[in-house]
């Protein structure tokens, strides 16, 4: 996806600043953990199905990751530099509910963001990922259902 900086990135410095700014690269850290996280909760899962369907997930957030640090990036003249932090989950079905907790948050984060903007391509990324935030709520529930 292309970035238009006459286009995106005005709007986003009239409207936002840097509580936008910010707000972006707290999402890079977010994905990037989630990333970290789902590699070794995908690694505890108790079957392939399981294991693919985070895999799946992963893959998603890593998509966010990288489209979260293109549009920080314009922003700051600079990459974002992240700490990863381990999230601790202790057992596979804990971890699944912790992942669902986390998708929520993220999914409500995105869309207010997304509400707080004009630019279309800062709101096409938005709008993606808190879709696929909201998908994966949905499949991390289902999964912590089918271990009942």
């Amino acid at each position: 996806m292309p970035f238009d900086d006459a286009h995106d990135r005005q709007p986003l410095e009239q409207n936002s600043g840097a509580p936008f700014v910010d707000a972006i690269l707290n999402a890079i850290k977010g994905e990037a953990a989630a990333v970290d996280f789902y590699g070794r909760l995908a690694e505890a899962a108790p079957n392939a199905a399981m294991r693919d369907r985070i895999l799946s997930i992963r893959r998603d957030e890593q998509d966010h990751f990288h489209l979260f640090s293109r549009l920080y990036e314009p922003f700051t003249e600079v990459q974002a530099s992240v700490p990863i932090t381990a999230v601790a989950f202790g057992s596979f079905s804990n971890g699944l509910r912790i992942a669902y907790r986390d998708e929520l948050n993220d999914y409500e984060t995105y869309r207010n963001l997304y509400l707080n903007t004009q630019a279309l391509t800062t709101r096409n990324i938005l709008l993606r990922a808190f879709t696929d935030e909201l998908k994966h709520a949905v499949r991390f529930g289902f999964m912590t259902v089918s271990l009942v």
